[in-house]
């Protein structure tokens, strides 16, 4: 227990009107000081000895003390330090009530500030990092949750919800990438803030590429990229937009496809496109754009703006079908058209000239051939005058380089010529066939197993052989000079005249013989 005051002035020395020596305040100055001295001095812990405890402190009693707390005399009515007094160090077990900071606070290194338990509290456990810690959840209730840098979720299948009833997520697949879900199918989109949309403004973009491959230079490039671009000013009745798929193997992704606003869609090529035409329904090719068939590139159709070729280097060109036309452009005019079980036609200027049959080939018009071969032993004539004409154009000739075995022969020119050597023309009818020589239609030579018959005149300068028959009067007067040796036919009577001699049987119209005269 602590010394109390005990007062020296007794005798009331110290008093008004009294003279006060040194001594007397000297006393009362010690037993001050023995009272409030720091290790002997009085308590004033409440008992009876020490005195009653302080309880109020201030000019204005403004801090009230209680054996449970230590008030100010009012609510919020004294402040504890000033901005350029303050208390060094507070260290509170318990809970502290703090309505609001208007400076900083400073939490030291290692020591977190809790709440409710050791589980939910914030500390920074090494510098440059905040640590939250919740056994649960964190509950941002803020409108708006603002990160300046990066944000990072550390637990491998960490889950990144959305919605009040958590409806969509993000979910990560370790070391491969997200996963996507949402309650009626997941939905992603990429929108511009432009106020002014115009031809050629990218409107959202997916870009593929690895930039921290250690090759570098190409290697951390964008290698592919898909991307929405305007294809005309925006406008309240017009928002075109084309979808872009690009690639490379080298350098910044470039356009391969392009899916436009109306719908076609563009495969670009390094010098000529293809396109689907969605409004044709149809593949349009570029000139000289080509379709290319085959492991080995072995078909190829190609059209060079002129000109249309198919080329195939590998087996047979095959096509197939029970019925196939060839016509014009337009449809209107056909070149050749087939079918199954059933012929083949040939057309010129849309009029069928060659059509196949069950027994060859009918052709309608003329045919003109470098070389006919016959591959059985006849040729034969639908005409129905069975005429089968053979017309070389122009000077030309029929050759025919081995035996001819024809039933008629019509000649609609006026000659029969030879190419043989010797100039030889033969007509040797088969076995005991004879051959006539016509005049409109009338036998005038007659061949016969004993030689010929001539029903009429026949003119020569000479003949040669045995003759028999009977001779015109007019051959009668056939003259002969002195000078004239050539062999002549005549009359018998002609005879009887030439020579002086008569005969019995002299005619003017029987054959005789032949003479030279000279």
């Amino acid at each position: 227990m602590g010394t109390g005051y005990t007062r020296n002035d007794t005798a009331n020395n110290i008093a008004d009107g009294n003279v006060i020596n040194a001594a007397d305040f000297d006393g009362e100055y010690d037993a001050i000081e023995a009272a409030f001295n720091s290790s002997s001095g009085h308590t004033h812990d409440g008992t009876a000895s020490e005195g009653g405890a302080i309880t109020v402190i201030g000019p204005a009693q403004q801090l009230v003390a209680t054996s449970a707390a230590i008030n100010p005399s009012t609510n919020a009515g004294l402040d504890l330090g000033t901005s350029s007094l303050q208390f060094k160090d507070l260290y509170v077990d318990g809970v502290a009530y703090i309505d609001s900071f208007s400076g900083d606070m400073s939490v030291a290194t290692n020591n977190a500030l809790q709440f409710r338990d050791p589980q939910l509290a914030i500390n920074s456990s090494t510098d440059g990092q905040l640590d939250v810690a919740a056994d649960t959840t964190v509950k941002f209730t803020s409108p708006e949750v603002i990160m300046t840098d990066d944000v990072r979720l550390k637990s491998d299948a960490s889950i990144l919800t959305f919605g009040a009833d958590d409806d969509v997520k993000l979910t990560h697949v370790a070391d491969t990438g997200l996963g996507a879900t949402a309650a009626t199918g997941f939905q992603l989109s990429l929108q511009t803030s432009d106020i002014s949309v115009d031809s050629g403004n990218t409107i959202g973009k997916i870009s593929f590429n690895a930039p921290l491959e250690d090759s570098g230079s190409d290697a951390i490039l964008v290698g592919a990229e898909i991307e929405a671009a305007a294809e005309a000013n925006f406008g309240a009745t017009d928002n075109s937009t084309a979808l872009v798929f690009k690639t490379n193997t080298s350098a910044a992704a470039t356009e391969r496809v392009r899916i436009k606003a109306d719908g076609d869609v563009v495969f670009k090529g390094a010098a000529n496109d293809m396109t689907w035409d969605t409004s044709a329904n149809a593949l349009d090719f570029a000139d000289n754009a080509s379709i290319v068939v085959g492991t080995g590139d072995d078909l190829t159709i190609t059209h060079n703006g002129t000109n249309t070729s198919i080329v195939n280097t590998t087996g047979e060109l095959t096509i197939q079908g029970d019925g196939i036309t060839v016509q014009s452009d337009t449809g209107t005019e056909k070149y050749m058209d087939m079918d199954v079980n059933g012929a083949v036609n040939l057309y010129h200027n849309n009029v069928k000239k060659i059509e196949t049959t069950a027994d060859g080939v009918d052709v309608s018009g003329d045919i003109s051939v470098g070389n006919l071969n016959a591959a059985t032993n006849t040729i034969s004539s639908t005409n129905t005058n069975g005429d089968i004409n053979l017309s070389p154009n122009g000077t030309g000739t029929v050759v025919i380089n081995t035996d001819l075995d024809v039933d008629n022969v019509n000649i609609n020119g006026n000659a029969i010529t030879s190419t043989d050597s010797n100039g030889n023309i033969d007509i040797n009818p088969n076995g005991t066939g004879i051959v006539k020589l016509k005049y409109n239609n009338s036998d005038v030579l007659v061949t016969s197993a004993t030689g010929a018959t001539l029903t009429g005149a026949i003119a020569a300068t000479t003949f040669s052989g045995a003759l028999d028959g009977t001779i015109s009067a007019a051959t009668t007067a056939t003259t002969q000079s002195a000078s004239d040796n050539s062999t002549k036919v005549a009359t018998t009577a002609y005879v009887d005249n030439a020579t002086g001699f008569s005969s019995t049987s002299s005619d003017a119209s029987a054959l005789a013989f032949a003479i030279a005269l000279g």
